[in-house]
């Protein structure tokens, strides 16, 4: 737990004129954010865009019974601030427990099902990805070994996804893209 700490410190010590770009990605990221709204856009078409919609959503809600509904409350690990005291806290404060980070799983749970596609939008997914577990540490909301395990858990929930998506919806063919 010491590089979890001397990260955040890190973090803490920092300017903090990100703090506007880190509140805007955790809210957008929160629930899965793009993901949710991108996946329920997928849905209304057809085909192979309808099957990655319905894929994406159904990683998103992998991610809510595994995350938030198991995980968290099993482990019940306490906030970074609970620890470390308030001021490593930027904007408001979080609920639940920390371990692992919800908003990291979602976004890379998005992101593994979209870049799997062989979208050309697929590096933007691990970007966007990649800069909301940021900010889940710049705002001090976690622990960098949560935001870690909530992408790792998040990439294994999408592997999970499509392979029930490959075994499960009918195979529509109108992009020639696999889920």
């Amino acid at each position: 737990m010491s590089w979890d700490i001397a990260i955040l410190r890190f973090f803490a010590g920092q300017p903090h004129g990100l703090f506007p770009l880190a509140m805007g990605l955790s809210w957008i990221g929160s629930f899965g954010g793009v993901w949710l709204v991108l996946g329920a856009w997928q849905t209304l078409r057809r085909g192979e865009s309808r099957k990655l919609g319905i894929t994406i959503l159904f990683a998103l809600l992998l991610v809510l019974v595994v995350v938030d509904l198991a995980l968290k409350p099993i482990v019940g690990r306490p906030r970074p601030f609970l620890v470390l005291g308030r001021g490593i806290l930027l904007g408001p404060v979080p609920g639940g427990a920390s371990f692992p980070s919800g908003h990291s799983a979602a976004a890379f749970a998005g992101a593994a099902v979209w870049g799997r596609q062989g979208r050309r939008g697929a590096a933007l997914g691990y970007i966007y990805a990649a800069a909301v577990a940021w900010s889940r540490l710049y705002l001090g909301a976690h622990w960098p070994s949560d935001v870690l395990a909530g992408a790792i858990i998040g990439l294994v929930l999408a592997s999970l996804a499509r392979i029930l998506a490959a075994r499960f919806l009918p195979g529509e063919s109108d992009s020639g893209g696999a889920v």
